[in-house]
C-alpha cells in the first residue's frame, strides 16, 4: 500500500558549513518534504538520495564544491508527530524516484 510520509533531514548549508570551518561552530540547517511510497525502508532511501542532491545543488549554485551528505551521517527521519506534521503541508511532495524541484525545496534552506 502506498502511503505518504514526511522525511525530515539535517544538513549544512553554504554559509553554516563557511561558518562551522571557520569559527569551530556546529550550524546546522534541516527540512523535509512529503514522499509516497510503499514502505518506510523505501522513503527512507529515495529521503537519503534527495537529501544528497539538495546538498550538491546548495554549493553548486554557491560555486563552492559540494560535501557528500550521506558521507556526514547527518540525521533523518520519517515524521511522526501529528503537530510536526501538520505545520509541513507547505513542503514539496514526490513519489519515490521523482526528484523534486530542487529550488522550491532550497528555498526552506535560505542562507544569506
Amino acid at each position: 500500500m502506498i502511503t505518504k510520509s514526511l522525511f525530515c533531514f539535517g544538513f549544512e548549508n553554504p554559509r553554516e558549513a563557511e561558518l562551522n570551518a571557520s569559527d569551530e561552530t556546529d550550524y546546522e540547517s534541516s527540512t523535509g518534504i512529503w514522499i509516497e511510497g510503499q514502505s518506510d525502508d523505501e522513503v527512507m532511501a529515495w529521503g537519503r538520495a534527495i537529501a544528497e542532491q539538495l546538498v550538491v545543488f546548495l554549493f553548486e549554485r554557491a560555486q563552492i564544491e559540494p560535501y557528500s551528505w550521506a558521507a556526514r551521517g547527518f540525521a533523518h527521519w520519517i515524521e511522526r508527530e501529528p503537530e510536526a506534521l501538520s505545520m509541513a503541508s507547505y513542503l514539496p511532495s514526490v513519489s519515490v524516484g521523482e526528484m523534486p524541484d530542487l529550488t522550491v525545496l532550497a528555498g526552506d534552506a535560505a542562507y544569506d
